[in-house]
């Protein structure tokens, strides 16, 4: 963990904002050659601008999104100082907050660019993962969306200038953290796996509208349900307060710990429950679809 990754003639490189950028940068292959593929650019719209103006909408819809819903899950913080909700803060966004914006964002791209939305929701659904797993790995660095604490041999200390270590109900030994689940890690690899069966499904075959955005929400949904389970981030917000003790134990977290009802899990319950649909919608879509 180290919140700078290298320095610059000019000044450190912030790891979280670097690593997120490379992997924005990391996705962009693949998102040109998938609208180019499908043959989108038309008249005035070229494949060079709809993939400028693509970013551009989501970069909007996430930045907005993402902050947006972090202050209206955090209002404490921001009720005594409403101008703090547009100071830029280390920390400070909420993924599923960017992913409603980024939705809504590609929503209005799709009607203003005359494009199937099904298809260009699928089109970023199969190369968002890997934007994802930087964003993450920045995480790890700056030392936010921890996990809980844990004895399991692979648990991380995060040293004093962590985020996690700033947080009062995580203990500390001496100037680490006691060993923490590696959270933000388990989600690099569940998006790297997601990643790699989306892009495949892709290369096999132009598969129907909706058909990929349904297979990431179904996949990202379960993932990010699992991985809320051994969460311990001070952020969270909980609708219900459960705990289940064996539960805790063989999850190697403290047994105590506030296993559900969160908000990112009601986002995943929501995220699921649409992806299911969608894939049920367009199986039923490609088998009344006449022969070619």
């Amino acid at each position: 963990m180290n919140p700078t990754l290298f320095d610059l003639p000019w000044g450190p490189a912030n790891s979280y904002g670097t690593l997120i950028l490379l992997g924005v940068l990391a996705s962009m292959p693949g998102c040109w050659w998938d609208l180019k593929a499908r043959g989108l650019a038309s008249g005035r719209h070229t494949t060079g601008t709809l993939f400028l103006d693509l970013y551009l909408y989501l970069a909007a819809g996430v930045i907005v999104g993402g902050r947006a819903l972090f202050v209206l899950t955090t209002p404490e913080v921001y009720l005594s100082d409403p101008l703090r909700a547009f100071a830029p803060e280390a920390t400070g966004f909420v993924f599923f907050g960017s992913f409603l914006g980024m939705a809504l964002a590609l929503w209005i791209y799709a009607r203003r660019r005359d494009l199937a939305p099904g298809v260009v929701f699928d089109v970023v659904a199969t190369w968002t993962p890997i934007a994802h797993v930087g964003g993450r790995l920045g995480c790890f660095m700056a030392g936010c969306c921890y996990g809980a604490p844990t004895d399991l041999p692979w648990g991380v200390s995060f040293p004093e200038r962590a985020i996690a270590f700033e947080d009062p109900a995580i203990p500390h030994v001496g100037a680490h953290t006691v060993p923490l689940h590696p959270a933000q890690l388990y989600e690099a690899a569940g998006l790297c796996a997601l990643a790699a069966l989306l892009i495949a499904a892709r290369l096999r075959r132009v598969p129907p509208p909706w058909r990929q955005a349904s297979w990431y929400a179904t996949g990202y949904g379960v993932l990010r349900l699992a991985l809320e389970l051994v969460r311990g981030d001070a952020d969270r917000r909980f609708l219900i307060e459960l705990r289940i003790p064996p539960l805790a134990e063989l999850l190697h977290v403290p047994r105590d710990q506030v296993l559900a009802l969160s908000t990112s899990q009601i986002v995943s319950i929501v995220l699921v429950a649409a992806g299911v649909w969608g894939l049920r919608r367009t199986a039923r879509a490609e088998r009344k679809a006449p022969p070619p």
